[in-house]
C-alpha cells in the first residue's frame, strides 16, 4: 500500500510515518506539506491512502479533499487533525476515518485496517489475456474473451471473434491449452466454443445437439462430448 501523509508540520509528518511503519513495515509512505505539493504528488504517483491534515498553512485540507474526490480513481482519505469540529464535514466528503492529534498507534492501526479492507488493489493479472496469430506477414493480437468459437473446416482453423474472423494453418490443439477452462469447452474434435456466447441448443441428428452462438454461428456437439456439454449448460 502506498500512502501520502499531508501535513504542514514536519514533526507531525515524522510521527505519523513512524507509527505507520511500526504497524506495517511494508508500507510505502511519502510526504507533502501543501496543497500544491500534494496535487503534484498525485499526478506523478498512484496512492491508495492519504492521511490529510485539515488546517494547512493558508490552505484548507477540506478543499483539497474536494479536489481529490473529483479524480477518476481518488485515493481513500483519512483526516488527521488537532480539531474535532470538522468531523461532520469530513465524512460528508466520504472520509474513511477521522483521527485526532496527538496520534495513538492503536487508533492509526484501526484507520489503516479500514483502508486495507476498503481498497481494491489494481491487479495486472485481471487484464484480458490474449493470443496472437500470424497471417502472412502480419500478427494479430486477439482478446481471448472476444473469441466466440474456434473450428476446423477444410483443413484450416477458423477463429471467430466478435469483430473479425481469422483463418490459419494451425491445429486446434495448439490453442486449446491456451484457453481458460472456465470460459471455453470442446464440443467436437474439430471445434471449441466460448460458453459465454451460447445462445441456444437444440437436439440434432443421432441424439446430438446443435448449438447456436453469437453472430448466428451454428456448430454440432458430437456424441462423445454430449455429457460434458449438457453438464456445462445445466442439463443433467
Amino acid at each position: 500500500m502506498r500512502i501520502l501523509v499531508v501535513d504542514d508540520e514536519p514533526l507531525a509528518r515524522n510521527e505519523l510515518k513512524y507509527l505507520l511503519n511500526e504497524i506495517d513495515s511494508t508500507l510505502l509512505v511519502d510526504e507533502a506539506d501543501s496543497v500544491e505539493e500534494t496535487l503534484t504528488a498525485l499526478i506523478s504517483e498512484t496512492y491508495d491512502l492519504l492521511f490529510l491534515d485539515i488546517n494547512l498553512i493558508n490552505e484548507s485540507g477540506l478543499e483539497l479533499a474536494q479536489k481529490i474526490n473529483k479524480m477518476k480513481q481518488p485515493p481513500k482519505i483519512v483526516f488527521a487533525t488537532a480539531h474535532d469540529s470538522y468531523a461532520v464535514k469530513a465524512f460528508e466528503l466520504n472520509a474513511l476515518d477521522y483521527i485526532l492529534k496527538p496520534f495513538e498507534q492503536k487508533r492509526i492501526a484501526v484507520a489503516l485496517d479500514k483502508a486495507k479492507t476498503s481498497i481494491v488493489p489494481v491487479n495486472q493479472e485481471h487484464k484480458l489475456p490474449t493470443i496472437s496469430v500470424q497471417i502472412d506477414d502480419k500478427i494479430y493480437v486477439i482478446n481471448i474473451q472476444d473469441i466466440i468459437a474456434l473450428y476446423v473446416e477444410d483443413g484450416q482453423l477458423n477463429i471467430v471473434t466478435i469483430n473479425a474472423e481469422y483463418t490459419i494453418n494451425e491445429p486446434l490443439s495448439a490453442f486449446e491449452k491456451k484457453l481458460p477452462e472456465h470460459l471455453f469447452m470442446r464440443i467436437h474434435r474439430s471445434s471449441i466454443i466460448n460458453k459465454q456466447h451460447i445462445k441456444s441448443a437444440e437436439q440434432w441428428f443421432n441424439h446430438t445437439y446443435q448449438v447456436k452462438l453469437t453472430k448466428d454461428i451454428k456448430l454440432q456437439v458430437s456424441r462423445s462430448y454430449i455429457k460434458q456439454f449438457k453438464h456445462e449448460i445445466g442439463l443433467k
